[in-house]
């Protein structure tokens, strides 16, 4: 729907919409996106490589782990064990969205 470009135009929507008995609301906000203290540096890792997903034509094969490694290497990123594990958990979820979406 396009916005209305006066008070007038928008008087008459309203008029229009209440004969129609449609109420015109405010858009719900969406709730915030929490996540733990924990899971932080993991996540803050995968905004600096989300860019290292792989693909094959449409299909994404998956985080390039090779330059991943390079990256953090490069970059000189003290890397944990369990942030790898948490990364390669947020990429193969993302892997699977998007290649959900090709079938759907």
């Amino acid at each position: 729907m396009r916005t209305p470009t006066s008070k007038a135009e928008q008087r008459q929507l309203d008029k229009e919409l209440q004969l129609l008995g449609i109420e015109d609301k405010a858009p719900e906000e969406d709730a915030p996106i929490v996540f733990w203290d924990e899971h932080e540096a993991a996540l803050n890792w995968w905004w600096q490589v989300q860019d290292l997903l792989r693909y094959n034509e449409c299909v994404c094969m998956g985080l390039d782990v090779l330059a991943v490694k390079a990256d953090s290497e490069l970059s000189g990123r003290e890397v944990s064990v369990e942030d790898y594990q948490k990364l390669r958990l947020i990429a193969h979820t993302v892997t699977e969205l998007f290649n959900d979406k090709l079938t759907t």
